[in-house]
């Protein structure tokens, strides 16, 4: 038991440090490539912090053949994404944590698209095939689609283009030297993301023994401790952001994030699943949870809505409406 727990909290320790660099030089390719704050937040902002997710989420179907720690992992991350990220900025941002039409109408239109897919999967399939997968990463690409389509980021394509080609339109003198760092940073992107799989395969077998030695289902595990390790490099994203008065940032990585862990996070490892013919069971836990995750959607959702303002109030309002469910769920499973 104790060998599970110190496993757990190095991997945990591991995967938090280098998530915070993989979004570090993530945000500097972001940065280069000209995506608008928003854009960013939502797009290599999310990916790069939703990263341990989508890891945990493929070993615990694709080797240990535990869907649950997957489903508990994402959903928990998203709960702790929606509710506690938000309520933390807003106590770090020196400016009003205003929320902007761009990101309610755009992002918080695709979460809540995200949400109804993943309810719907649930209701009239307990063992999900490759189709389950097609329309979630479909849902996804979508969602990219409609990100590039605003004019703030149509050169997006362009510009990668144009730097492994030519490298950076810069003067001679400083192309080779732009160019290297720019591909220094995608160097440890790699290297991260490496360290990140990693931690991930430790963290969910030790998660699993953990689960089996104290009797109790493995979601309950991964709803909890292990959602918790994984968000904390988003924390430290949207919590950067929110420090430097990106608001913009600090929230669309908040939504951007929740959409990839559910969309990607869950139909990747399904279509590499069931395309080695491994069954992808859903079990009655899973539904509890993703109604704890619906609720507190509508919840945030409506509290954004309202002239757009997170207060202080609303906040601690929130950090208390994620304990409650998360007390919740670990009594009724």
């Amino acid at each position: 038991m104790w060998l599970s727990v110190f496993v757990i909290l190095i991997t945990s320790i591991s995967i938090y440090y280098s998530g915070e660099y993989f979004a570090s030089a993530s945000s500097k390719v972001g940065d280069y490539l000209g995506l608008s704050k928003s854009a960013k937040g939502a797009t290599l902002d999310a990916i790069s912090s939703s990263m341990p997710e989508l890891m945990i989420s493929l070993f615990s179907l694709i080797v240990f053949h535990e869907f649950s720690v997957g489903i508990g992992t994402i959903v928990g991350s998203a709960l702790f994404n929606i509710l506690i990220i938000p309520a933390v900025c807003v106590f770090l941002a020196p400016v009003v944590f205003k929320v902007s039409d761009e990101v309610v109408h755009r992002d918080g239109l695709f979460y809540n698209l995200t949400i109804i897919i993943l309810l719907t999967a649930i209701f009239f399939s307990k063992e999900w095939s490759v189709s389950v997968a097609i329309i979630f990463l479909g849902t996804y690409f979508l969602y990219i689609f409609e990100i590039f389509r605003h004019g703030s980021t149509q050169n997006y394509v362009t510009n990668l283009l144009e730097f492994f080609k030519h490298g950076p339109k810069l003067p001679k003198k400083r192309v080779k030297k732009r160019k290297t760092k720019v591909r220094f940073e995608i160097g440890i992107m790699l290297f991260t993301l490496l360290i990140i799989a990693v931690s991930s395969y430790f963290l969910v077998e030790h998660a699993i023994s953990l689960s089996h030695f104290l009797g109790i289902p493995p979601i309950i595990i991964s709803f909890t401790v292990i959602a918790a390790a994984t968000s904390f490099p988003d924390l430290v994203v949207s919590a950067t952001n929110a420090k430097k008065g990106d608001i913009s940032d600090a929230s669309s990585n908040v939504f951007g994030s929740n959409i990839f862990d559910i969309l990607v996070g869950l139909g990747l490892p399904i279509f590499i699943a069931r395309l080695i013919k491994i069954p992808v069971i859903i079990s009655v836990e899973s539904m509890t949870i993703v109604f704890g995750l619906l609720a507190s959607t509508v919840l945030v959702l409506y509290i954004f809505a309202e002239k757009m303002i997170l207060t202080k109030p609303k906040a601690v309002l929130m950090l208390l409406i994620y304990l409650g469910l998360v007390a919740y769920t670990i009594f009724l499973v």
